[in-house]
């Protein structure tokens, strides 16, 4: 099985969760084990930081559930065997900081952290996905009476159809050595 690599699944991570920059990379995102279900199949959204420190997320909507497809998923269960801490983060465990996340970003392209949730949106968007499941998926406020009587965001199996169904909007590429094995070394007298 190919393994993606560090930044294959950050991207994913990122573009996928719909986080805000506060919430994402530049706050370490998401913690092993305890912000994943067991399957890896669900994000819990719960703090953020803001100049070093963890907080509460701004909204009481930035508290969510993000259902992520299988393939993020798959890659994600093979990264965090035994992991815990931060999924993005320095070598000693920190979160990484805004400026070097952006300092790489910008070296591609100069863009935002917002450039993943304008993605996501306008993916949700042309996949027709519910505007109150992308509303709970996106940490928007309900906008309408009928939002807030409808129960989508809670019906597990619903969100994750759709989580599914659309997808990433991306394929995942693995970037770097492929199908590499590791060479035995013998003792030579």
């Amino acid at each position: 099985m190919k393994r993606a690599s560090k930044s294959t699944r950050v991207n994913g991570i990122t573009i996928s969760s719909n986080y805000r920059s506060s919430e994402g990379i530049s706050s370490g995102g998401p913690r092993f084990p305890t912000d994943f279900g067991p399957d890896c199949r669900v994000l819990h959204v719960r703090r953020s930081i803001w100049r070093g420190q963890e907080q509460e997320p701004k909204t009481a909507n930035a508290l969510r559930v993000v259902d992520v497809p299988e393939v993020l998923a798959s890659e994600l269960r093979t990264f965090v065997g035994g992991v815990s801490g931060y999924l993005f983060a320095t070598s000693q465990g920190k979160p990484l900081q805004r400026r070097n996340v952006l300092r790489v970003l910008h070296s591609v392209k100069r863009v935002g952290f917002h450039a993943f949730r304008r993605f996501r949106l306008t993916w949700l968007r042309k996949n027709a996905v519910p505007k109150d499941l992308e509303r709970f998926w996106m940490g928007h406020a309900a906008e309408e009476v009928g939002d807030l009587y409808s129960k989508l965001k809670e019906d597990v199996a619903f969100r994750q159809q759709w989580a599914e169904r659309i997808g990433l909007g991306f394929e995942l590429v693995h970037i770097g050595p492929q199908n590499v094995l590791a060479a035995k070394s013998e003792k030579v007298a």
